[in-house]
């Protein structure tokens, strides 16, 4: 223990009296520690844990009963109550209030807390609502609303509604597509999005909206005794779920208790991804910075080594800088990252101010984070450490530098690594396991360390005929490799990640545009719903003759059931597995001739002959048997156990080359012949006759809409993802960290070279020619690092690519309704030239430039040693 405490006096000592140095690293193992942390605490002050959402779901209530209309038992989570491990198949009415007061049992008092979806009415529209039944002036249900203005509602025509619905007191609101008139007297502060994501919020007395509408029953439960578990496991049996105060306080062990009530993790699957790049990044930041403050301590340690000290003794010294840099900046950056958070959750507001909950510190998880930054201080100092006990003491006291000297089998060794490492992330690409993304990449960056020196010495003769001061900055970097490889290092892992998120989003983009089905022809405007009254569709028929003038309208129909229900129409053959569907059309819509010159885009007499003959025009050649085409008429609803009808039709086969949405059209007459009645549910605008301008649009979206719910307007303009070329925001943060890198190494080697520099001077050098060889260290690093990175960034994607189209060639084949086969995409790699050659050439532009201005330029002159 002695050694131990003498080594940390004598790093502290050193570590004080180089401040500047020491505040480098500190900075380097500091600032990832602060940003991961201030990211840790915002996503859990946003992220509200199971107890942090009772305040909303249970106000003061011990607990909260939710019918699930099921035959129990039922079988739930303590944490979660919408969460099942068992469900019963049989449903049953929902239980009464009198009911559920005999099974939470005597003693407890029920409150009616009944939740549906509901629709108030605006200027251009409606616009969907959460409605809550339940009597805000309960002090039980009073404190989960915040009320900002007016008070609760008193009678059936009064609400209360939050404050994104925007009717201030004493306005009319109009609710429901009855429109019936509310009188507003409160404003609430609207619940978070954690809480529910619907922020539009109705407040009402019990039985005032929600009946005879599709809701969720809930019961609040006021009770002086604690609902435990064994209480929420008997009411499970008659098919109530409970959340429970005393639950949450108290989990269940064993079997059930499947829960984890200390909240939801800040950071998910991707933990020992984020744990790795934090430990190799700092590693590589820092180790260089050690090796540098090495140099400048070689002969206080060398003296330590002519008195007797030991190699051991000398790493301890070392690794002890690692140790105290390592935790001072793990504490720094932690309680910096919290304060930063605390800032920003501060900005951006807590409830009822803003959206976030409670300040909330995930202790476990910044423990965790400090570690791991204490841990790569002592990792960047064990290979200086290393190095300080082979050195040669006589060359150490006559301050002679040591001759350093690549070893011949580290860069085939290094290139081994590095295949290692690809082979992983090919086999992780492959997998999608997280553990083979983590060693390919740390494999990777390990043979890129032992690479890079090699790289780096055979660049050196290339630069001989370049300007005084970059054949200075390229000379001292070579070098010196020991100290600019892991910098060139870190720039191509950041560049790398650059590199491979741009591919990979514009490959994306690439294989998403040819993968597209559209559901219409290209330019189609189309309004739509399955579940549409005919008088509904009257009305919709007059706004769009009045917004649209003399254009056409193109019908298409389809059956319905003796109950009224919309039946798609399916082919039972067709020839070929996986065949797509379309959701907004059966694959046999009804229709007259010009619904066929719509899907077909051109006309065939033939086939109109047919439809008008009463015959199906189908364009799936495995469809038509024998002059006929067999049928399946399922529900659009999902019914279980129920058989869906089958009919067949005289059918036409009509052949068409490239792919359709739907597999054909069936006459209207060939259904009402068999005893069907038959609805409306599409309105089209065929592209070839007019294609509505986004004003026509815009004109027609907003009156349809508001004759029912239930209807939609859209034009089909092909895949929307256009939104995937924008710059991901890891793009930013990986040209942050290879600034970072590149703006570190630099004051490093402006900090190692200080002693040529003095000699540049000695010898009549001008302060710009100073500045001018830190901005060439600042562009040899990054121009070497970024040009390279982007290069494996490019392969990475490459990997990946190829790793998604194994994948989908193993899938069946892509087929449209009318069998036609789609290509298979393929290996597609789309790389972003323009940006990747920008990149290449202005971030080491951008590092010199920035790296020169800031450069010191006043050198103070002192005695060399020979």
């Amino acid at each position: 223990m002695s050694a131990v405490r003498a080594a940390l006096r004598i790093s502290r000592r050193d570590l004080w009296r180089a401040k500047g140095r020491s505040l480098l690293i500190l900075v380097m193992i500091g600032l990832p520690v602060l940003a991961i942390t201030a990211a840790a605490v915002y996503t859990s002050t946003s992220d509200l844990d199971p107890r942090e959402r009772l305040r909303w779901e249970l106000g003061s209530a011990a607990a909260l009963v939710t019918d699930t209309e099921l035959v129990g038992p039922i079988r739930q989570s303590a944490e979660r109550p919408g969460l099942f491990m068992e469900l019963p198949d049989k449903t049953r009415p929902p239980l009464t209030k009198a009911e559920i007061e005999a099974v939470v049992g005597p003693g407890a008092r029920v409150i009616r807390s009944f939740e549906g979806y509901g629709e108030y009415q605006e200027r251009d529209g409606y616009r969907d609502a959460m409605i809550w039944e339940a009597d805000a002036r309960d002090p039980v249900t009073t404190s989960r609303f915040h009320l900002l203005d007016g008070r609760f509602p008193q009678a059936e025509d009064e609400v209360a509604v939050s404050d994104v619905v925007g009717v201030p007191v004493g306005n009319v609101l109009r609710v429901t597509r009855d429109g019936i008139a509310k009188r507003v007297v409160g404003v609430v502060r609207a619940a978070p999005p954690a809480v529910h994501y619907n922020v539009r919020q109705i407040i009402t007395l019990p039985g005032t909206l929600l009946d005879g509408v599709s809701h969720q029953s809930r019961w609040l439960i006021e009770s002086r005794q604690p609902v435990t578990w064994d209480r929420v496991r008997q009411a499970n049996d008659k098919g109530l779920a409970v959340l429970s105060r005393a639950v949450l306080d108290d989990p269940p062990a064993g079997e059930d208790g499947q829960v984890d009530v200390g909240g939801y993790p800040s950071l998910t699957w991707n933990e020992p991804l984020v744990a790795a790049v934090l430990v190799t990044q700092v590693v590589l930041l820092a180790g260089p910075a050690f090796a540098v403050g090495l140099r400048r301590r070689r002969r206080e340690l060398a003296l330590i080594a002519a008195q007797g000290g030991s190699g051991r003794q000398l790493k301890l010294i070392v690794i002890s800088d690692g140790l105290i840099l390592g935790a001072g900046a793990s504490v720094i950056g932690a309680v910096l990252g919290v304060g930063v958070a605390r800032v920003i959750v501060a900005a951006a507001g807590q409830w009822p101010d803003g959206e976030l909950g409670p300040f909330d510190v995930p202790v476990g998880l910044v423990a965790i984070i400090f570690a791991l930054g204490t841990l790569s201080g002592l990792a960047a100092a064990i290979v200086p450490a290393v190095q300080a006990a082979r050195w040669d003491v006589a060359a150490a006291l006559a301050g002679r530098r040591d001759t350093g000297r690549d070893r011949a089998g580290r860069p085939l060794l290094g290139t081994l690594v590095a295949v290692l490492g690809v082979a992983a992330l090919t086999y992780a690409a492959l997998s999608g396991r997280l553990d083979a993304y983590i060693a390919g990449a740390l494999l990777g960056q390990l043979g890129l360390v032992m690479i890079t020196p090699w790289l780096i010495r055979r660049i050196g003769p290339l630069a001989r005929r370049l300007p005084l001061p970059l054949r200075l900055a390229v000379r001292d970097g070579v070098r010196n490799r020991g100290r600019t490889a892991p910098a060139v290092v870190a720039v191509m892992a950041a560049a790398a990640t650059f590199g491979m998120i741009m591919v990979v989003s514009d490959s994306s983009v690439a294989r998403n545009e040819q993968r597209y089905r559209s559901p219409y022809r290209q330019g189609t405007t189309a309004i739509y719903g399955a579940e549409v009254t005919e008088e509904s569709w009257r009305t919709i028929r007059g706004i769009a003759a009045k917004t649209l003038p003399g254009v056409p309208l193109v019908e298409a129909l389809t059956p319905v059931d003796a109950k009224g229900e919309p039946l798609r129409t399916e082919l039972q053959e067709r020839g070929c597995e996986g065949c797509m569907r379309y959701g907004t059309w059966g694959e046999l819509p009804l229709g007259g001739s010009d619904l066929l010159r719509y899907l077909l885009g051109r006309t065939d007499p033939v086939a109109e002959a047919a439809l008008a003959a009463g015959r199906a025009v189908v364009f799936n050649p495995a469809g038509v048997r024998n002059g006929e085409v067999a049928l399946a008429l399922p529900t659009w609803r999902v019914i279980e156990d129920v058989e869906s009808a089958r009919v067949s039709l005289p059918a036409t086969l009509v052949k068409v080359d490239g792919p359709t949405a739907v597999a054909g059209v069936a006459p209207v007459s060939a259904f009402t012949s068999r005893g069907y009645a038959v609805k409306l549910t599409h309105l089209l605008v065929d592209p070839q006759v007019r294609r509505l301008t986004p004003a026509e649009v815009q004109r027609l979206d907003g009156p349809v809409r508001a004759v029912t719910a239930k209807v939609a307007v859209t034009t089909e303009h092909g895949p929307d993802i256009g939104g995937l070329r924008g710059l991901h925001p890891f793009v930013i943060a990986a040209a942050l960290i290879a600034l970072g890198a590149t703006f570190s190494a630099t004051a490093l080697a402006a900090a190692d070279a200080r002693r040529d520099m003095e000699t540049l001077s000695a010898l009549g050098a001008r302060p710009r020619t100073r500045r001018a060889v830190v901005a060439g260290q600042a562009a040899f690093i990054a121009g070497l690092g970024v040009p390279v990175g982007l290069l494996a960034g490019l392969g990475l994607a490459a990997v990946e690519s190829a790793g998604l189209a194994i994948n989908v060639s193993r899938m069946p084949p892509d087929v449209a309704p009318n069998g036609y086969r789609f290509p298979d995409p393929g290996f597609v790699l789309a790389v972003p030239w323009p940006q990747f050659v920008a990149v290449a050439v202005g971030l080491p532009l951008l590092a010199a430039l920035v790296a020169g201005l800031f450069a010191r330029t006043r050198v103070r002159l002192s005695r060399r040693v020979a």
